[in-house]
């Protein structure tokens, strides 16, 4: 994710439409992330990136508070990298009208390798598709997995993930 998709993201926090953050708006934003300890990451967060000291995000500390946010471990940057990609699969949500690359859509699916072997599993498969927030992810990702897995050995490996690309790209995904 570039820092400007990151401070995108981030802006859509101010669910007020006041052009600040609140310490609430951003609790519930980085708990609709799926982060733990919502509560303290967005104490600990207004108070780096709070320059003014006025309890809020504007937008001239939003640099700060994306500096900050890139910081933090990879399992937290990975579901909001996660949280991104499912804002452009599901362009309805936050009326983002972003297409994804090819490169972008095989880059999403590569991350549901989450124990780092080099192929997706239909149980990674079946999780990355729930984490996205799509419906019935069980019965998707064992159909997707019959149709990707031209090799037949229950994964989807690097040459494979062509298949796949192509496969979940009929569920509605725009491709530029």
């Amino acid at each position: 994710m570039t820092e400007d998709q990151l401070k995108g993201m981030l802006k859509k926090f101010d669910t007020n439409g006041d052009g600040k953050i609140s310490r609430r708006e951003l609790r519930v934003g980085l708990r609709n992330l799926g982060l733990r300890f919502s509560f303290l990451k967005a104490r600990s967060a207004l108070r780096h990136a709070d320059v003014n000291g006025d309890g809020f995000i504007n937008d001239e500390e939003i640099n700060e508070l994306a500096k900050y946010v890139s910081k933090w471990d990879n399992s937290s940057l990975f579901r909001i990298d996660v949280w991104f990609d499912r804002i452009l699969w599901r362009c309805t949500d936050l009326q983002v009208e972003a297409p994804m690359t090819e490169d972008q859509l095989k880059g999403m699916l590569k991350k549901f390798d989450t124990n780092g072997d080099g192929k997706i599993s239909r149980r990674e498969l079946r999780v990355g598709l729930r984490n996205l927030g799509l419906r019935f992810s069980f019965l998707r990702a064992r159909s997707a997995l019959r149709y990707a897995d031209v090799n037949g050995d229950g994964f989807i490996n690097d040459e494979e993930i062509n298949e796949l690309a192509k496969y979940v790209s009929k569920w509605g995904i725009s491709i530029s």
